[in-house]
C-alpha cells in the first residue's frame, strides 16, 4: 500500500502530495512530527529505536515520531501515531515547528508534548525499549548519544518554551 505525505515548501505551504519513499529518495520536503511524553514528575520518556528501522536504526528517539499522512492535520496525525506507537490516548499540546535539511531528509517537524503517568506499550517495530529520564539525564543523552535529528530539534523547542 502506498502512503502519501504532504509535499510542502520550507514555510510549510502545501504544494501537493508525494509518496513516502519518493520523498526520502528525492529529498522532497514533507510533514513529520514528534510527541514528547512527560510524566507528572517532569521526566521525559526516551525510546531506543528498533534496529530494523530504515532511518536512524538504534538511535535514541522520542516516545513517538511520525510522518503526517496526506489528509490528516498535524494534531490528528500526532494523536493517531501516539496511540499506535505507545497506546496513549490524549490531546498533545503543540509547541512549534522546525526544519530538518539533512541529506535526503527534508522535513518540517511539528513538536508536541503530553503528560502521561500510565504504562507505555511500545510497538516493537518502532522501539525496542525506553524509560523516563530526568531532564538533566535527557540533556546528557541528547548531547552525547546517537539520537535522531528530530529529537534534537524537538528538545530544543521544548527547552525554549519551558
Amino acid at each position: 500500500m502506498v502512503e502519501y505525505l504532504y509535499h510542502v515548501d520550507k514555510e510549510d505551504n502545501i504544494l501537493g502530495k508525494v509518496e513516502r519513499n519518493e520523498a526520502h529518495l528525492k529529498g522532497v520536503f514533507h510533514r513529520t512530527g514528534v510527541v514528547l511524553v512527560f510524566n507528572s514528575k517532569g521526566e521525559i520518556f526516551l525510546a531506543q529505536r528498533s534496529p530494523v528501522k530504515k532511518i536512524c536504526p538504534d538511535h535514541v528517539d522520542s516516545a513517538c515520531s511520525f510522518h503526517v499522512t496526506y489528509g490528516l492535520s498535524y494534531l490528528e496525525a500526532a494523536k493517531k501515531e501516539l496511540f499506535e506507537e505507545t497506546k496513549i490516548k490524549g490531546e498533545p499540546e503543540y509547541l512549534g515547528k522546525f526544519l530538518i535539511e539533512q541529506n535526503n531528509d527534508n522535513m518540517v517537524v511539528a513538536t508536541f508534548k503530553i503528560v502521561y503517568d500510565g504504562k507505555l506499550v511500545l510497538d516493537p517495530k518502532e522501539a525496542i525499549s525506553g524509560r523516563f529520564y530526568s531532564l538533566e539525564e535527557a540533556d546528557e543523552i541528547i548531547k552525547n548519544k546517537k539520537v535522531t535529528p528530530w529529537l534534537k530539534g524537538a528538545w530544543k523547542i521544548y527547552k525554549e518554551k519551558k
